[in-house]
């Protein structure tokens, strides 16, 4: 066996020791190429065994991302009500006129958090469907919804 393929296989032995959370081989002796597909198989088996546990967090994720949105929805609805009142206090003269920046820089900012909640949303839906194995459905159902 050649130095370049001893050094190749062994650093395959260890990315793959590594995923498993096992002790790198430390000798040619400890790891032979027929071990190879044993390797292949235990990480196949560790990918499905977590695989459960990928789609339950991409499910959680999903639905927290939702709960976000609406106090997001609620906080944006609150705070233009709350700018919408310093403006006519400030037309009545009863307000100043950094109020309305500060409520204006506080809606701005709602806004922005709305605006990252629905990308959150977008991609917490994009990590479920990948997780379940399930993208090709949802693209069909956009296309039909088009339509």
């Amino acid at each position: 066996m050649t130095t370049r393929l001893l050094s190749v296989l062994l650093l395959l032995a260890f990315a793959v020791a590594n995923a498993r959370n096992d002790p790198p081989p430390t000798s040619d002796r400890a790891w032979s190429p027929p071990d190879l597909p044993n390797y292949e198989r235990d990480l196949a088996e560790q990918r499905f065994k977590t695989a459960p546990g990928k789609a339950w967090k991409a499910y959680a994720d999903f639905k927290t991302a939702l709960r976000k949105q609406d106090s997001a929805a609620k906080l944006v609805i609150a705070l233009q009500n709350a700018f919408d009142a310093v403006l006519e206090c400030y037309k009545q003269g009863l307000s100043t006129y950094p109020e309305i920046v500060s409520a204006e820089r506080n809606l701005a900012s709602a806004r922005s958090v709305s605006h990252d909640t629905q990308s959150a949303i977008y991609t917490a839906a994009g990590a479920l469907a990948l997780s379940t194995g399930d993208l090709a459905p949802a693209t069909r159902a956009v296309r039909s919804s088009e339509r």
